[in-house]
């Protein structure tokens, strides 16, 4: 669920990192148009991810990226932190100060996100946008966003499911009657028979019922008002990850109660180890 509203009423911003060195040592255009020749098709395909997810650990670009190609997990790490400290020494990428699980997370346990040469890399060929002040997000700000990135990677990595579209934010929203509907994630997934869509909302526990109850109220609205089904013909199923099965019980508690919701068969209430059961059995509205 999108909760990160800093400094920005639209209650999404592109975070970007930048070490007092990267800023200092500005990339030109000619530079990055020489990159563009250079830097090889993962590694395009990297920067990439990064564009679109905005962060991801050491490991997930690893999983992503990598194991396919290598004997084991262990050598594609390597691989992948090669592909890493090559792309950080273009400017193009840097790490966040903080890593998951802290120094115990070892080289997989880095946060790597887009630097503004990076931004500008991937911009190359558009029109000139105006250039974000680079800062160190919050804790709980990466904590959501690594998370949407795992279960990106998570869809990616099932044998027998391809995903035939996915979209991050704000690529996912909706717009429907003035108001705009804010999922974390949509994709649409085929196990060779059939497709399914869906919206993700990852809940890390700090919201209170309530907020999950107007946001599934949202989700109820824009399916009452059709607009999904005209474009794509179904309405995507919302899935809610949740951290606890104590969460997943009580949220189901409260959507049960709420007499306001009254399509609830468009929502479903998993824990992580649960989503891919889920999908594989498909959302079947």
């Amino acid at each position: 669920m999108n909760e990160y509203n800093h400094n920005n009423p639209d209650g999404f911003e592109k975070y970007h990192v930048e070490t007092p060195e990267e800023t200092a040592a500005r990339v030109s255009r000619r530079q990055l148009e020489q990159f563009a020749v250079d830097l090889q098709g993962r590694d395009q395909a990297i920067l990439s991810a990064l564009q679109n997810s905005r962060f991801m650990t050491s490991g997930q670009i690893s999983r992503q990226h990598f194991e396919a190609d290598h004997a084991n997990p262990s050598a594609a790490q390597r691989a992948a932190n090669r592909a890493m400290n090559r792309l950080q020494d273009y400017g193009l990428i840097s790490s966040l100060n903080r890593r998951v699980g802290g120094v115990k997370g070892g080289s997989t346990g880095y946060v790597w996100g887009l630097t503004p040469p990076g931004v500008r890399f991937m911009n190359l060929g558009q029109d000139d946008q105006p250039r974000k002040r680079s800062f160190e997000p919050s804790p709980r700000f990466v904590e959501h966003t690594i998370g949407v990135s795992e279960l990106n990677v998570q869809l990616l990595g099932m044998a027998g499911i391809a995903v035939m579209d996915i979209q991050f934010e704000p690529n996912c929203w909706r717009s429907y009657s003035g108001k705009t509907l804010k999922p974390d994630l949509y994709a649409v997934t085929s196990d060779g028979e059939y497709e399914d869509s869906w919206f993700f909302e990852l809940d890390l526990a700090t919201e209170a019922p309530s907020r999950i109850v107007s946001k599934c109220e949202q989700y109820q609205d824009y399916y009452r008002a059709g607009i999904e089904q005209s474009d794509n013909g179904v309405f995507p199923m919302v899935v809610w990850i949740v951290p606890s099965p104590k969460r997943k019980s009580g949220l189901q508690e409260h959507i049960q109660q709420n007499t306001t919701l009254t399509d609830k068969g468009i929502f479903v209430f998993v824990l992580p180890d649960e989503l891919e059961a889920l999908i594989r059995k498909g959302a079947g509205i």
